[in-house]
Formats: structure tokens, C-alpha cells, sequence
């Protein structure tokens, strides 16, 4: 076991119209079950390690299908407060060659919304726990769930776990003045941030080096990406260390016939990286890999190996050239 790494987030129920449809015009629905931050520890525990989500779910038989979705992907469950009836709720279309995806959203009063700060005990849930990750999201959802963000943060930080943030602003969620005003006090609390040249302009009104000089994190990787055509997209990444390391990836093309996933694929290959201790160049190769390579697997979660990623890189590398 290569460590424990534990996350904090909401998993809903997506209702996904079939391929080409539309959300008013289906009249089936593939049923998934997905989250930004369970998509990561379904990934990192592919890889070997131990893992433990913190979230809520109802009581039930919903409740009861989440935690085996969980549990077949290896993800510990057992932190999971479990309680009342509600399950957030989203539909999802994805689109065609000029119409975008969409989705809509029912996640209000879910009960990962009536989440507070005491709904959990802060000595178990980080007990022997290397890394802890967050994203944007949890800290949108309620009053409640955003003062529990901030604490299990500091929980973490003060017991010496590395902390990550991952910026994943939702607009739906909120505005870029609001979000901008409580991620500007979540990054004083990570060690590693995951965001975009856009994220830094919006949110913090920094550059890179800025941040590298205000901010404590000792990692800060941002992933820009560029859609040239509906089905082919391109990324450029950007990793900058502490200790004044960095690496900056060409823009590498890649396939597209699946949108979501690709950013928790990122994320997770990008954590594995750092916590190997892989050079600079080599974690970022990995983690654009993963992230190419999921967009062309269906589903929410990756959890390909690392031989998978190693020969998908090769492709990469051939087209570009």
C-alpha cells in the first residue's frame, strides 16, 4: 500500500440521455453514479492506495447502490454519515458536433448539503492519512458544507497532511466574485493547487509567480486546455515547485469521445506523481497521459494502470511530433 489519501465531496446520481439525445426529448436514461472527488480516489486506489471518502448519503436503497459503487472501486466507506432521503441529482446530454453538452442540476437540500462540522470526528478521518483533497464545489453548496470545508483544511494542515485543492468552479453554483472570495482563503490552506492560468486571473487576480511567492503551497500545477474541434481537444501543462523546479509541456492533441472525467484523471495521476516523487517533467507527462487517455474511455472513472498511461504517452508523443 503506497499510502492514504482522503477526500471530502458530494456523489450524485447522473441521469445521462443517451448519445446524440437531449434531456427533453429522451425517455431513458443511463443511470451513474459520480463525483469529482470520488472520481480521483476510484483512481488512486487502482493505483494502491488506501483510500477513505468523506461525504453523505441517504438512507436506503439509493444510499445502499452508492456504497457498493464505492466499494467496488476499492474506495473506504466508512467515514460515509448515512442518513436521511436525499440523493443530489443531475441529467446530462452530451451533445453533438455543434450543440455543447449540458446538464441540469437537482442537488439542493441533498443531504451532503446539511453536512456541518460536526459530522465528523477529525482525529479518525485523518489518522495515518497522507494527503487530503478538496475542490471548489464543496465549499458552494451550503453555508454548512462550506465552514466544514474550510475546517477538515485546517483539521488536516494542523496534523501535518498535505493538503490539495482543486479550483472546479461551477458557474451554476455561483458567482466568480463569491467564488473568488472563498478560494482566496482555501489556498492559503493547500500545499498542492490545481487550477488554470484562467483560475489565477479570475479567482486570485495573481500570476504564477505571485503565487509561488504569497502562497505556501509547494506545488502549483495548472492544466490550460483548448478545444479545436468538438472531438479533438488539445492541453498545455504547467507544474511549479517550492524549491524553484518547473516544467512547462508543449500543447499536446488528443481525441475526444468521452467529456467527463478527464480533469479528476488528471488530478489523481497528477497526486500520484507528486507523492512518488516523480521529476517534474516525468509527473506532468503522466498526468496530461492520463488525462488524454480517459477521454476516449466512457464513463466517470479511470482506473487504467500505469503501463495503460506509459503507452498511451507514446502515442501522444508520435502525433506531435
Amino acid at each position: 500500500m503506497k499510502g492514504k489519501v482522503t477526500a471530502f465531496g458530494e456523489i450524485m446520481m447522473r441521469l445521462a440521455a443517451p448519445d446524440g439525445g437531449t434531456i427533453r426529448g429522451s425517455d431513458n436514461f443511463s443511470v451513474i453514479y459520480g463525483g469529482t472527488e470520488a472520481n480521483v480516489l476510484a483512481f488512486l486506489s487502482a493505483l494502491g492506495y488506501k483510500t477513505n471518502y468523506l461525504t453523505a448519503l441517504p438512507e436506503g436503497d439509493i444510499g445502499g447502490a452508492v456504497l457498493d459503487h464505492l466499494k467496488k472501486f476499492g474506495i473506504g466507506t466508512a467515514d460515509i454519515v448515512v442518513r436521511g432521503d436525499t440523493l443530489g441529482l443531475y441529467f446530462s446530454e452530451n451533445g453533438g458536433e455543434s450543440r455543447g453538452a449540458r446538464v441540469i442540476y437537482y442537488r439542493k437540500n441533498s443531504e451532503f448539503t446539511r453536512l456541518d462540522e460536526h459530522s465528523f470526528d477529525y482525529d479518525r478521518v485523518f489518522g495515518g492519512v497522507s494527503l487530503f483533497h478538496i475542490s471548489g464545489i464543496s465549499f458552494a453548496l451550503s453555508p454548512s458544507s462550506r465552514a466544514l470545508a474550510f475546517r477538515l483544511m485546517r483539521e488536516a494542515r494542523s496534523r501535518g497532511v498535505k493538503v490539495s485543492f482543486d479550483f472546479n468552479y461551477r458557474a451554476a453554483l455561483g458567482t466568480t466574485e463569491r467564488a473568488g472570495e472563498i478560494f482566496r482563503e482555501a489556498v492559503k490552506e493547500a500545499d498542492i493547487l490545481l487550477a488554470s492560468h484562467r483560475d489565477l486571473e479570475t479567482f486570485l487576480r495573481m500570476d504564477e509567480e505571485e503565487v509561488m511567492q504569497k502562497l505556501p503551497c509547494a506545488y502549483l500545477i495548472l492544466r490550460d486546455r483548448a478545444i479545436t474541434a468538438p472531438d479533438r481537444h488539445s492541453v498545455r501543462v504547467s507544474l511549479l515547485a517550492r524549491d524553484g523546479g518547473r516544467y512547462s509541456s508543449p500543447a499536446f492533441a488528443f481525441p475526444v469521445t468521452e467529456r467527463v472525467g478527464g480533469g479528476d484523471a488528471f488530478n489523481g495521476a497528477m497526486l500520484h506523481a507528486i507523492m512518488s516523487g516523480m521529476p517534474l517533467g516525468e509527473a506532468t507527462m503522466f498526468a496530461i497521459s492520463a488525462f488524454a487517455l480517459k477521454h476516449t474511455i466512457k464513463g466517470d472513472t479511470f482506473t487504467l494502470g500505469e503501463e495503460d498511461i506509459a503507452n498511451y504517452r507514446k502515442v501522444l508523443e508520435e502525433c506531435s511530433e
